[in-house]
């Protein structure tokens, strides 16, 4: 039989000379003695491999496993963090990185191999140890000695890693692959047992027609996608926001022990040779077309996975691609978290400080805390603070920070003594929700009753019910008198239109006595919640004259009279409440799990950016959405990839059935707006549908009340079951696109005309043109809103009548005969 071109490099000769005979013969390819190098990637790097994508595809219902990241680009490219290096691979090789808890940041190449379902090899033994363990056919501590070689179901498996002269492990036969124990598990495990492990994995079940043997090794049953195998292997570990695989947690000890000596000085131990702590598990299996392919399945950091990586090395083993593998993973992952931190100068500029998480979370303490409060108190409101950072990362990404110094985020002062202390002893630990940061609040004192979020925030999730909280109820109630004018500006600022206000009454209340509802006569719409009322106050007058929502209101002479008990939203923490608690003796994790009963306190995953000293930016001027966050694409793999198509989508699995409808959609948005305004369609736009709300929130850091968000030409979309509800998937689709084709022209100009122009281009095709005339009457008197009010809107009233004013604007300019790219 002839050699094909790309396997006539010797080195690959050798490798896929094991796999082209596998069928009688099954080598598990291995770190041969402690030190040795494994062979590096550069070996293969000139001869990218056979790979038919279209034949050998499998169907997407039988192979799909729960593929939340599924690409179908294989030139994508995505930013980490800012400032990161961006991770490279050798012409040929495939591979997918990307942050297991958010899908938005991701980062692969060759995507006509990860697409492409093939037998996953050895990187199932880590499903058939569970299975294993959890069914007693093996135990923890029980040793089994290797044979070298064995003979199970007619195939013939020979093992190649170090011969220790002694009993093997569970751990450690995971981490040098050792063929002879699993394949030897045939025996004592049944298909049933198995298939319950898969399914729970994401993995699709083995057949009746499969080899027990061989299946367990990887190398008979199902196919599946190599990009698959990242899901696979968080849900074994339990890290990620997919259900973990039910185990005992000594199960689970001895997998992550096999796994972490695996990258120790195992099969993959280049991760430690090349000082990047991780799990992983390698493997070696026939590739479609012909030939070898090395793969390995990485979870980093080892201690708090954050990411996930799988590589595929075409023509090579499971070592050449670990090799590849630590390479990729050791720029983006960090030990230590950071936050950029926006802090708002006297002029009105921002400065932009990167911090170490705990010392932010000093910082906020000194800000929102007690100063006096026992150490349980100050510990409490730590762990509170840091999952909020957590789960609110990116709520300013657009004006190139994470978080603000403003009650919009959380407030900072100068750490104390104190505070700091409360920082360290907290260090790492959040409140969780299924594995990921809560989106958690808290306020200076709920005033005897804490409220839900969704009454606040509809949408929000709430993580207990309502309960009084005596540990504050004797602090006494407040009272203000408050001007006409100054209720009226306030009004204007949420969003109402009027001249004056002829009366103010509440409408409704929730069951913790709050105001749900106001009635303001004389503006337009005429009802305001409670909750916006009390923010946009605040921001015009101060925080100390409405405090919170639970108050009455009467006329007065000059204005109105409010009197109320508690100061802020009421929902989660009470910082008044907690201090009393710790005076009274409970610890730090008892009055969490009083305000958050259900939630837990644990290990919360690190941020992307790599901690630094302090260091400070220059003001930023004139905040720029997407500038910050905008993608720096690296060069695509030499030869290796196809052209990628025009509109890349990811979806949730259960919405891959929607791909087509939504990828035409979006082109069709594309091309009206392209049409109205002539500018060129971009190369690929990419669209991410997040699987929750929470996912959106954590990739934006847009509020609840927001539909998507785009950063150049990647847009995020919240999920389509709830777009569709809402009645909001094609206008939200055509407006994120405009933004997509337009942003960049108009990237110096005020966000007003960006977010005019996105308006106004992305109106449904068939409402009919605008008459020019009207709109240069109706527009005379429109003020135009300032950036702040678009990036820092104080409700949704607030942001609608800002994007109203940004189109009023926008079609003033064209009405008076500028072009769309002429608007300033």
């Amino acid at each position: 039989m002839p050699v094909p071109p790309e396997l006539q490099d010797p080195s690959v000769r050798r490798a896929a000379a094991v796999v082209l005979t596998i069928a009688a013969l099954v080598v598990c390819v291995g770190a041969a003695t402690p030190g040795l190098k494994p062979r590096r990637s550069a070996e293969y790097a000139g001869a990218p491999a056979r790979w038919d994508s279209t034949e050998h595809r499998a169907s997407n219902t039988e192979h799909r496993a729960s593929n939340t990241e599924r690409r179908a680009s294989s030139t994508e490219r995505r930013d980490f963090s800012p400032g990161e290096s961006q991770p490279t691979a050798p012409p040929g090789a495939a591979f997918f990185l990307r942050n297991l808890s958010n899908p938005r940041e991701r980062r692969e190449a060759r995507a006509d191999i990860l697409d492409t379902p093939v037998l996953p090899g050895s990187i199932v033994k880590a499903v058939t140890l569970v299975t294993a363990l959890e069914a007693g056919a093996v135990g923890p501590d029980s040793g089994a000695m290797c044979r070298r070689v064995v003979t199970v179901d007619g195939v013939r498996f020979v093992c190649a890693h170090p011969e220790l002269q002694r009993p093997l492990t569970a751990a450690e036969a995971l981490a040098h692959s050792c063929n002879d124990y699993f394949v030897s598990l045939a025996r004592r495990l049944t298909r049933e047992q198995v298939n319950r492990t898969r399914l729970a994995a994401g993995l699709p079940p083995l057949a009746a027609s499969a080899k027990l043997g061989p299946a367990l090794v990887g190398l008979d049953g199902p196919r599946v996608t190599p990009r698959a195998l990242v899901d696979v292997m968080a849900r074994l570990v339990g890290v990620g926001p997919d259900p973990p695989v039910p185990m005992r947690a000594e199960t689970r000890r001895v997998l992550v022990e096999g796994l972490k000596g695996a990258a120790t000085f195992g099969t993959a131990a280049a991760f430690g040779s090349a000082g990047v702590a991780a799990l992983a598990k390698t493997g070696t299996a026939p590739m479609p077309g012909g030939g070898a392919m090395g793969v390995v399945v990485a979870l980093a950091p080892v201690e708090r996975p954050t990411h996930g990586l799988v590589v595929v090395a075409p023509g090579g083993a499971g070592v050449d691609a670990a090799a590849i593998a630590a390479d990729l993973v050791r720029g983006v992952t960090a030990p230590t978290p950071a936050i950029r931190l926006g802090r708002t100068l006297p002029d009105g500029r921002t400065r932009v400080d990167t911090l170490a998480l705990d010392d932010y979370v000093a910082e906020v303490l000194a800000g929102e805390g007690q100063p006096r409060a026992g150490d349980a108190a100050q510990e409490a409101l730590a762990i509170t603070a840091r999952t909020f950072a957590l789960a609110n990362r990116n709520r300013h990404r657009g004006e190139g920070f994470d978080l603000c110094d403003t009650t919009h985020c959380q407030v900072t002062r100068a750490a104390t003594a104190a505070t700091r202390r409360a920082a360290t002893a907290t260090s790492g630990r959040a409140l969780l929700h299924q594995g990921q940061p809560a989106s958690v609040f808290y306020s200076a004192w709920c005033g005897g009753r804490i409220e839900r979020a969704s009454q606040v925030w509809p949408g929000a999730a709430d993580y207990g019910e309502p309960a009084r909280d005596d540990a504050c109820a004797g602090e006494p109630p407040w009272q203000s008198d408050i001007r006409v004018t100054d209720v009226e500006r306030a009004l204007r600022a949420a969003g109402l239109r009027g001249g004056r206000l002829r009366g103010l009454r509440v409408l409704q209340r929730n069951a913790s006595g709050r105001v749900v509802r106001l009635r303001a006569e004389g503006f337009t719409p005429p009802d305001i919640s409670g909750h916006d009322f009390r923010m946009a106050m605040g921001r015009v007058g101060g925080w100390q004259m409405v405090k919170s929502t639970a108050f009455d209101v009467d006329r007065t002479g000059t204005g109105f009279r409010f009197r109320g008990r508690g100061f802020g939203h009421g929902v989660g923490l009470c910082v008044v409440g907690a201090g009393a608690r710790a005076a009274r003796g409970a610890s730090a994790d008892e009055i969490l799990k009083f305000y958050f009963p259900a939630l837990v306190v644990g290990a919360g995953p690190s941020l992307l950016a790599t901690a630094r000293s302090a260091s400070t930016a220059g003001p930023v001027a004139a905040p720029s959405p997407g500038a910050a966050a905008a993608t720096a694409a690296m060069p695509p793999a030499a030869g290796a990839a196809p052209a990628a198509p025009d509109v890349q989508v990811a979806l949730p699995a259960e919405d891959e059935g929607e791909r087509a409808a939504l990828q035409a959609l979006v082109r069709r948005a594309r091309d009206a707006v392209a049409k109205a305004t002539g500018q060129a369609a971009p190369g690929a736009i990419r669209v991410t549908v997040h699987p929750t709300v929470a996912s959106f929130g954590r990739a934006t850091g847009q509020p609840w009340w927001v539909s998507g968000a785009t950063s150049g030409t990647d847009i995020d979309l919240l999920p389509l079951a709830i777009l569709k509800q809402r009645g909001q998937l094609e206008r939200t689709v055509r407006h994120e696109v405009a933004h997509a084709m337009l942003d960049g022209a108009l990237a110096s100009r005020p966000m007003w005309v960006r977010e005019g122009a996105a308006i106004y281009f992305s109106r449904e095709p068939g409402s009919g043109k605008r008459d020019p005339e009207a709109d240069a009457r109706s527009t005379v008197r429109v003020s135009c809103p300032s950036d702040a009010d678009i990036l820092r809107p104080i409700s949704a009233g607030a942001q609608r009548d800002a994007y109203e004013r940004a189109e009023a604007c926008f079609a003033r300019a064209i009405a008076s005969g500028r072009k769309w790219d002429e608007v300033r």
